[in-house]
Formats: structure tokens, sequence, C-alpha cells
């Protein structure tokens, strides 16, 4: 319930601030701080994916970790958010109820959301899920209320 609070409080935010500018071939959104800029100030590496639709833009939040909010072309959607930090080891005991996949040959676990398949408060249809995994020494949190499984699996496998 408090993520979704502070998921719905990130939204009301980034509708505040519609300024949207071109760089590296990504659409940033809000003035944010580029791929490019993050990647010096970080102990970890920024995986990012490949398979992301060309009309998406991408929010840049840093504190107090490394966060990619890619937002629909109006820029009125989060379509997929993921989350990164110096990666921690997991392991089965850390999410036992939840679905073993492969990422890119990594551990990864993947739980749909309680209310999945209901329909939202705007009358979208509550779909995917919430992603772990740890890859080349990041640990890599993605979630979507938009997106389908295979789709958040799609961008997961695209990312280094």
């Amino acid at each position: 319930m408090v993520f979704l609070i502070r998921l719905f409080v990130f939204q009301i935010l980034l509708y505040s601030y519609p300024l949207i500018s071109k760089a590296e071939g990504i659409k940033y959104n809000h003035n944010c701080k580029t791929i490019s800029e993050i990647k010096k100030e970080v102990d970890f590496t920024v995986l990012t994916p490949k398979k992301i639709p060309d009309d998406w833009t991408l929010d840049t939040k840093t504190s107090p970790w490394l966060m990619l909010h890619y937002m629909d072309s109006k820029d009125t959607k989060l379509m997929v958010a993921i989350h990164l930090r110096r990666g921690y080891q997991l392991s089965n005991d850390d999410f036992p109820y939840r679905l073993q996949v492969d990422i890119n040959g990594n551990k990864g676990y993947f739980q749909e959301w309680d209310d999945s398949g209901e329909v939202d408060k705007n009358g979208d249809i509550i779909t995917g899920g919430l992603l772990n995994w740890v890859q080349n020494g990041t640990s890599v949190e993605m979630n979507s209320f938009r997106l389908s499984k295979e789709q958040m699996l799609e961008i997961a496998r695209s990312m280094n």
C-alpha cells in the first residue's frame, strides 16, 4: 500500500513538469540527468534496456537509488519503473512465493500484482508485477502496472 501511495505521488510530480529534451537517442523529460552523467556518479554498473519503444520518455532520479522511469509518449502514464543500486545476492528464501525466471543467465523472481486483471480508477486493466534480479553486480527491481509479464521479461533481458 505504501508503494502505491509513493507511486501516486511520483506520478503527480511527473505531471507537473512536462519539459522534454533529447540526448543520446533517449528522450529525457523533466530536465533530469542523462545516463552518461549518472554513470560517472555511481559505483555500480548502470544497466539500461535496449528494447524500449522509441516514443517513450525517460525520467531519472538519483536518490535514494537510481530510478529509471519510462513514461508513455504523452508523458502521462508510467509504463515501467526500473530501480538500480549496488547488487547484493538474492536467494530463493528472499522470494519464497515468487516465480523464478531467467534473465540473461541470472536468477530472477517475478510476482504479479494481487489485483492483476482488475480495472483501476482510470479504466485501465492492471497487469504486470514486480521483477527482481542481480546482473553484473547491480541489483535491479522492475515494476509495471501496464506491461504484461512477458513484456517486462523482454525489457529485462534486453538490459546491459
